[in-house]
């Protein structure tokens, strides 16, 4: 009898306000951050989700479209440049076809004094991206400065399309006649070559 009247004791005991405060803080707390996660996971998925169907979407076709364009003179060139950019070339700077600008070599392959090959040796990916936008411009004046971004990013993503033991190499994309690629060196005084080629009728 004793035990059955203990027992009966214990299931009736009921809770005190400070445990029936702490269940609920415990429980909006819990619910809060269920939610908060929840929210992020959403959302991360969605933006996911947008973000692979708008790279299906995004039209390249034009990055290898064929085309030509007609010779430049590095005096034309860097006059090109100097109009876009902050940083200013002088014919003088330019050393055995090479001048250097904030650590990045931009070397020069010419034909009788006209451009074939413009090669920019950098170490740091976001360091070279705005000069090479410029020029890329320089070469071709109707080329937005969204499309040398678009073309900087697609060849960054490519980088690999061909590998050997101590360089790895993006697609060759063509755009209103100039030819880009990037080399990337395992051992290099320079990690990166980005090369803007243009391509003569």
């Amino acid at each position: 009898m004793y035990m059955k009247k203990k027992k009966q004791k214990k299931e009736n005991k009921k809770l005190t306000k400070k445990q029936i405060i702490i269940l609920i803080v415990v429980t909006i707390v819990l619910g809060s951050l269920c939610y908060i996660i929840a929210t992020e996971i959403t959302k991360s998925i969605i933006d996911h989700k947008t973000m692979e169907e708008k790279r299906k979407n995004e039209d390249f076709s034009d990055l290898t479209e064929p085309d030509t364009i007609n010779n430049m003179t590095l005096e034309e060139f860097i006059n090109n440049y100097n109009e876009i950019s902050n940083d200013d070339i002088s014919l003088d700077g330019i050393n055995d076809n090479k001048i250097v600008i904030n650590d990045i070599e931009i070397e020069f392959d010419l034909n009788d004094n006209n451009i074939n090959i413009i090669s920019i040796k950098f170490n740091k990916k976001k360091q070279a991206k705005e000069l090479i936008n410029d020029i890329i411009i320089a070469n071709n004046t109707n080329i937005t400065e969204e499309t040398t971004t678009l073309i900087y990013d697609r060849v960054f993503e490519t980088l690999g399309n061909t590998e050997d033991e101590t360089t790895k190499t993006s697609e060759f994309f063509q755009y209103q006649g100039l030819e880009f690629s990037l080399k990337e060196f395992k051992d290099n005084n320079y990690k990166y070559s980005f090369r803007v080629g243009r391509i003569i009728e």
